[in-house]
């Protein structure tokens, strides 16, 4: 467990070995999803904007391992031009659950403070996105929350820094149950006429064509209890960021990208080789010959993958059968016994008993 206390906010930044080196950004595809869910409670046809994008529904929808990050941003902002919408990320992020942002939002709502969830957000970022680092320091004035992209895009950016700067207030508003506001914010991109109604969503001084996307908090914001805490799922949600962000790393072979895919969506249940080849943007039969040309097969990836997570899970005693059982995508527990004695030849539960307790 992480120490507690305002003294970890002195400066923290994500090590670069945490952020995968790929041919493409990848990003997990929350904001073009949002997005998509947005065109679609308008009744606005969005497939003629996906492909413009290079993504599909059934990338965001059916499955969802991630995406390119240069393909989100680019859809959102091929949405926005299409709507006549120029502030479309503020008018997304207003609108969504926030329930959907997934793990960092169950972390931080799991969270003891304010603190402690920001922590959370540093050390596990990357398990949503390949783009950005973070970094959090304490100023005379509040905590500063930086955004430093790895990478510069051609394209103008506006709508995803929008997006995630009020779903983030949204966020600690909602776990905090309190209405407070920033001290003031900054981003890298322009604004012209809009910058009132930014002022207004955003409902604090809010500055543009800066060196970074940042948020400073006032120091008693940081401070604020988070009124879901709970340790116990705390634990559970850790063991789960920390396979994951273990598993972000550089792909040699399209083994350790189908690796890569099925770890994020183990626990969804919905594994299949088909899902995982569009995922990757390849045919079913050309992922599976290329995974025979590597001496291995997609049954034989995602079997091997399981027992290694499986003996991971099994080591933190807080995290039940049941629940490894959910986290390796089996239905029942029962499936999962009966694959680790395949695998060890005695049941899990004995197999934990070989670990100390932490």
């Amino acid at each position: 467990m992480p120490p507690t206390g305002m003294e970890r906010l002195a400066v923290r930044r994500v090590p670069e070995s945490d952020i995968a080196q790929v041919p493409f950004l990848w990003t997990r595809g929350i904001a073009a999803r949002e997005t998509l869910g947005y065109l679609d409670g308008k009744g606005i046809d969005a497939e003629p904007l996906l492909s413009k994008a290079e993504l599909s529904r059934a990338q965001l929808i059916q499955n969802p391992g991630g995406v390119s990050a240069a393909s989100q941003h680019r859809f959102l902002e091929i949405v926005a031009a299409e709507m006549n919408d120029p502030l479309l990320g503020l008018h997304v992020a207003a609108a969504m659950d926030l329930r959907e942002i997934g793990l960092l939002f169950y972390l931080a709502a799991s969270s003891e403070t304010v603190a402690e969830a920001l922590e959370y957000l540093v050390r596990y970022a990357a398990t949503a996105t390949e783009e950005i680092r973070l970094e959090v320091s304490r100023q005379k004035d509040g905590t500063l929350l930086t955004f430093r992209r790895v990478l510069a895009f051609d394209e103008p950016i506006r709508q995803q820094p929008e997006l995630l700067a009020l779903g983030f207030l949204r966020v600690l508003r909602k776990l905090t149950n309190r209405d407070f506001t920033p001290s003031r914010m900054s981003f890298v991109h322009a604004r012209g006429s809009e910058l009132r109604e930014v002022h207004r969503i955003l409902r604090c001084p809010v500055e543009f064509l800066q060196s970074t996307d940042s948020w400073v908090l006032p120091q008693h914001v940081v401070e604020l209890p988070i009124i879901s805490e709970d340790r116990h799922l705390l634990q559970i949600l850790e063991a789960h960021a920390d396979v994951l962000l273990s598993e972000r790393r550089t792909a040699t072979g399209v083994r350790d990208l189908v690796e890569g895919q099925l770890v994020s969506i183990l626990p969804s249940g919905g594994i299949g080789a088909a899902s995982i080849a569009e995922q990757l943007g390849m045919s079913e039969r050309s992922l599976r010959r290329r995974l025979a040309e590597e001496g291995t097969s997609f049954g034989e990836v995602l079997d091997h993958l399981r027992h290694r997570l499986a003996l991971q899970y099994l080591k933190d005693q807080h995290v039940s059968l049941k629940q490894v059982a959910w986290l390796l995508g089996y239905s029942e527990a029962g499936a999962f016994n009966h694959a680790f004695k395949r695998w060890t030849g005695i049941p899990p539960g004995q197999a934990r008993y070989r670990y100390p307790a932490r």
